[in-house]
């Protein structure tokens, strides 16, 4: 399974985007760097990879709820993310979205 094809448009304002997300999401919770966001680019299940654009580690339901009202008025992916154990099934596969636990 390959990853769903690069949406360059999104990918060209990532760090419009990463700035963005700092605002609603202070402090460490911006994961942006590429040798950070290797810890997300999978689950358990090691087989499939994708490297996500951000991630975001939201501390309240404020921030969650405001991160969802940018990424949806910008056109920006989001995929879900519990455990990593990949006992859901769930694998990321579009690699402009950012990942959120």
């Amino acid at each position: 399974m390959k990853p769903m094809d690069l949406d360059q448009d999104v990918l060209s304002r990532r760090e419009t985007i990463v700035a963005a997300l700092r605002k609603i999401v202070p402090g460490e919770g911006v994961v942006a760097t590429e040798i950070s966001r290797r810890a997300y680019e999978s689950d358990a299940l090691t087989a499939y990879r994708a490297l996500p654009m951000v991630v975001v580690l939201p501390d309240s339901v404020e921030q969650v709820q405001a991160v969802l009202a940018y990424c949806h008025k910008y056109n920006v992916k989001v995929v879900a993310r519990g455990a990593g154990t990949s006992l859901s099934a769930v694998r990321c596969r579009l690699r402009t979205a950012f990942l959120f636990r």
